[in-house]
């Protein structure tokens, strides 16, 4: 038992010293790491650089060049399409062949903002390499916008996300010509036009000063078909007091809305609105007794 006992009391001393030796070699290691200056690794990168010389001004140039070209198509794009893509994330996991990628986009096109999140399978082969779509989910303020709700639905059940994209550009673009040809519109004839919900509403109202009461309402909708087709709607509304109904004998303010459609036709949305606002708000109707 006793000649145990020695040998792990021997064991136990060599430990011991080997640890000591050990700490001793660490704050020498420490010594000599500290001993490293600034200077010396200024030094380093001082012979790099003068030894690449030529090769980091180019370098430095092509990169620049790069980002510059990058940003003028990043405009480009913006400006054609209308779509900001203000953040994006994606999560990759690899499953033999398949890779399964989760996206998430957060933008904005015009001034509708938008929040997409789909999912897809990329499989790569000696022979071909294919992306499917096999989930989407769309995050809108739709505004009760009939339009707007159909296309995150259909997007959702499709999983076509360049028709999503191609609509809601279109959708956007129609949106902010009729806010602009509103606006042009009250500036020009401010006496004449009212826009009692703003240049963004879809409608706007027409008045003859020699007509009180006697009001045209020109509703524009933009709707949305099933095929995600963008489609302007425009009507001409009378709206006239009961007085004026029963003067109209040969229902001149009336025929004004049906006769609006044939002048889209003739003139276009913009004619066809300078049209009426000379016909109805600048000059006097004349209405049979």
């Amino acid at each position: 038992m006793s000649k145990v006992m020695e040998r792990c009391e021997d064991a136990i001393s060599s430990l011991m010293q080997e640890i000591a030796a050990l700490k001793e070699e660490y704050k020498e290691n420490k010594k000599n790491i500290a001993a490293l200056s600034t200077a010396s690794v200024k030094n380093y990168f001082g012979t790099f650089q003068e030894d690449n010389r030529e090769y980091i001004p180019t370098v430095t140039k092509n990169v620049n060049t790069q980002l510059a070209h990058a940003e003028m198509e990043i405009k480009f794009f913006i400006k054609t399409t209308g779509i900001e893509i203000l953040q994006y994330f994606k999560v990759t996991e690899k499953k033999n062949e398949n890779v399964f990628c989760s996206h998430k986009l957060v933008g904005r096109c015009q001034f509708l903002p938008f929040e997409m999140t789909f999912k897809t399978t990329e499989f790569q082969s000696e022979e071909r390499w294919s992306c499917d779509v096999t989930q989407v989910n769309v995050h809108m303020d739709c505004k009760g916008d009939p339009g707007l709700i159909k296309l995150v639905e259909r997007t959702e059940t499709t999983m076509n996300l360049q028709g999503f994209f191609r609509t809601l550009s279109r959708y956007a673009e129609w949106c902010e010509f009729r806010t602009k040809t509103f606006s042009d519109f009250k500036e020009r004839y401010s006496a004449v036009v009212g826009l009692p919900y703003g240049s963004s509403a879809n409608f706007m109202v027409l008045l003859n000063p020699k007509l009180p009461k006697c009001e045209m309402i020109l509703v524009w909708e933009i709707t949305i078909n099933d095929r995600g087709a963008v489609i302007p709607i425009l009507d001409l509304l009378p709206k006239l007091p009961e007085e004026a109904i029963s003067v109209d004998k040969n229902a001149v303010l009336e025929d004004a809305a049906p006769a609006f459609k044939s002048l889209l036709q003739i003139f276009g949305i913009q004619g066809s609105i300078e049209n009426i606002i000379h016909s109805f708000c600048l000059k006097k109707v004349n209405v049979s007794p």
